[in-house]
């Protein structure tokens, strides 16, 4: 079998460890690349390090399990939960076909949940943990954050805080009200799906994406142009997408 990089994100150290010691007994396979004690620290260990398997805590201290993985776009790892969640949670967490483990860990369990997730792996057979979150989480909520990458680092910014999201060759740049500008991967279709539950973000034209909670000026001519706070060119806005930008204007109050 090959090795299956996996990271544990739990707030309790005695829990990690714990689950550490199970892993090296009785999951051979199974190599811990790393651990964290909070989701925002789970997050840029999962976007550093792209483990294959990850255990998560349910309930932490802030943002609990659920937010970390609202934090990534597309969830390419497999997912263990690790709950102490009631019967009714367990039912749910069953049916959605994402495994969990209970608190206190049972050798038994956890090598029939890493067996598991391991044929996943090799199968190549992704769950739809977005479809468990909703189910167990009392429907969906907004994504707040994301994590992007600064050189080698990664940054968790607040999607409110994003001004816009420009088109450049193969990848996005992402640039921040406090005139961040990090990089992505994902494609501007991507974000524009992503951010489709906010409100003010649109595409403008084709290779940009504005939050209109930025737009500092705009022209009202047949051609529209709008200025954005972070930004110093004058951005065309396509025909087809001028009175959606009004509407978007008006809806978020800017303009009366």
């Amino acid at each position: 079998m090959t090795e299956i990089r996996s990271i544990i994100v739990d707030d309790e150290q005695a829990n990690r460890i714990i689950l550490n010691s199970l892993l090296e007994r009785y999951c051979p396979g199974i190599r811990v690349v790393g651990t964290a004690s909070s989701a925002a620290e789970g997050c840029v260990l999962i976007s550093d390090l792209q483990p294959d398997l990850v255990f998560v805590d349910v309930r932490m201290p802030g943002q609990n399990g659920f937010d970390m993985l609202r934090m990534f776009g597309n969830i390419d790892f497999q997912v263990i939960f690790v709950t102490a969640y009631d019967e009714y949670a367990i039912t749910a967490f069953e049916f959605s076909a994402v495994d969990y483990i209970v608190k206190p860990v049972d050798y038994t369990k956890l090598v029939n949940s890493v067996n598991k997730a391991v044929r996943n792996i090799e199968l190549q057979i992704r769950h739809s943990v977005g479809q468990f979150i909703h189910t167990i989480d009392g429907g969906p909520r907004l994504l707040k954050s994301i994590a992007l990458h600064r050189k080698d680092k990664v940054v968790i910014v607040e999607i409110a805080k994003i001004c816009y999201i420009r088109a450049v060759r193969n990848y996005c740049e992402v640039v921040t009200e406090d005139n961040q500008r990090l990089l992505s991967a994902k494609t501007l279709f991507d974000y524009e799906k992503l951010l489709a539950p906010h409100t003010g973000f649109t595409r403008i034209n084709k290779g940009m994406l504005i939050n209109v909670h930025y737009v500092k000026e705009y022209s009202k001519g047949s051609v529209c142009f709008v200025t954005l706070r972070n930004c110093p060119d004058e951005l065309e806005v396509s025909r087809r997408k001028k009175g959606e930008i009004l509407h978007l204007l008006k809806e978020s109050k800017l303009v009366v």
